[in-house]
């Protein structure tokens, strides 16, 4: 006899979240991992009855209908707890305006609304750029090497590439310093290997 899947709310001290489960012990059990919790520590898991149509939704429950059920969830962008309240009613900024906000959910995150995130495409963008720039920088600088992987592009916080060259073992990493000039480093391995084969490349004898 299969049982169904039920939704259900797991509540912590400050955070929670909503789980998919058969039952209350296995939904406790598996919140409480979801959030870093012992069994013991969970304070409560209930059932959440009105999320369990998102049982098989790939990504869980859209962040608009947690909101709307009495949760709040992080602008991306400004990190602003968005509330249903700022929905309906709004909330004062500094300057004592009332503002409501029109949430924009896109690939299960969700923004404040569509300045939002504009703002955080436009960053993303730029973020990526940057990569690109010290993609293109590297290969002009060194196109005898053979590079194997680049990082750097969103969601990534560092440009770098991992780069191999004749005689390798390990090869080495490629990097912005701190000085933002571009760093080479070898593997502690490969140093000899990488002595010969810059004697080699500027044309001198091994």
């Amino acid at each position: 006899m299969s049982h169904k899947i039920k939704a259900y709310q797991v509540q912590g001290d400050e955070y929670g979240c909503i789980v998919f489960a058969t039952n209350s012990a296995t939904a406790r059990r598996e919140g409480g991992r979801e959030l870093d919790l012992e069994f013991s520590e969970v304070e409560s898991c209930r059932r959440a009855q009105w999320a369990d149509e998102y049982a098989d939704a790939k990504g869980g429950v859209p962040q608009l209908v947690m909101i709307k059920n009495g949760w709040w969830q992080e602008c991306v962008h400004c990190g602003h707890r968005i509330t249903i309240d700022d929905i309906e009613d709004g909330y004062e900024d500094d300057d004592g305006n009332v503002i409501k906000l029109n949430p924009v959910e896109k690939d299960h995150h969700i923004y404040c609304n569509q300045h939002c995130f504009d703002k955080e495409m436009e960053q993303r963008a730029n973020h990526d750029a940057k990569a690109d720039e010290f993609k293109n920088k590297v290969l002009s600088l060194r196109p005898d090497l053979t590079f194997k992987e680049f990082r750097g592009k969103w969601p990534q916080c560092y440009c770098s590439a991992s780069f191999t060259f004749d005689g390798a073992q390990c090869g080495g990493i490629v990097s912005y310093g701190t000085d933002g000039e571009v760093e080479w480093r070898i593997s502690q391995r490969d140093l000899n290997a990488w002595d010969t084969y810059e004697i080699k490349r500027k044309g001198g004898a091994a």
